[in-house]
């Protein structure tokens, strides 16, 4: 896994393999005229998802960005069966999905199929741009259920709610154990707080 992006540097898109995803052929060219803003001047173009299947299975992709409406399919479908094929490492890939519609019952629809990220129709390339960074530092685990293969749906590492187990086999216990060490003096914590010169 590369080391998180930070602002200092620059971010060079003209080497990515891009798949656009789109079922209006107009929505479409505008997706792949602002990815050529981005440096990204030859994205794969799908307006169907068979069109999308072909691809995956054809190239090793560095982003997704699907439509919530193909051609031949929702784009929620698509992504559902992108998560779940074995054609690795596309599977894994980072998939930003579109959508009109933003009311939280979609959202949590795009969140559930395995989409990385959600973005509202029109983007503008600023917001894209911003996904596109937000995606580059995501350090979020890939997670594979019976009921879901996605990334972790949890954004914020805030462990689970209080009074609940984890689900996870990672998760910490909210009990705090005894101490396996004494405790520091009063001289040892003033120490670490006025840190001295070493000579």
């Amino acid at each position: 896994m590369s080391l998180p992006y930070t602002k200092t540097e620059r971010v060079n898109l003209s080497t990515a393999e891009v798949m656009l995803a789109c079922g209006d052929p107009e929505g479409l060219n505008i997706l792949a005229e602002m990815f050529a803003g981005f440096g990204v001047h030859t994205p794969r173009r799908c307006l169907t998802g068979a069109e999308a299947r072909t691809s995956i299975n054809e190239r090793i992709l560095n982003l997704i960005v699907v439509d919530s409406a193909l051609q031949d399919q929702t784009g929620y479908d698509f992504i559902h069966w992108l998560r779940r094929c074995d054609v690795a490492p596309n599977c894994y890939a980072p998939v930003i999905l579109l959508t009109g519609h933003t009311k939280p019952s979609q959202i949590f629809k795009g969140r559930d199929a395995g989409a990385s990220f959600v973005v509202r129709k029109p983007v503008a390339p600023m917001v894209m741009m911003q996904r596109i960074l937000w995606l580059l530092n995501d350090q979020r685990k890939f997670v594979t259920s019976p009921g879901y293969c996605g990334p972790d749906r949890r954004v914020k590492a805030l462990g689970p709610p209080v009074g609940m187990k984890g689900r996870r086999h990672d998760d910490l216990s909210a009990e705090v154990g005894a101490a396996s060490t004494p405790n520091l003096g009063q001289d040892e914590i003033d120490a670490l707080f006025k840190p001295k010169a070493v000579i």
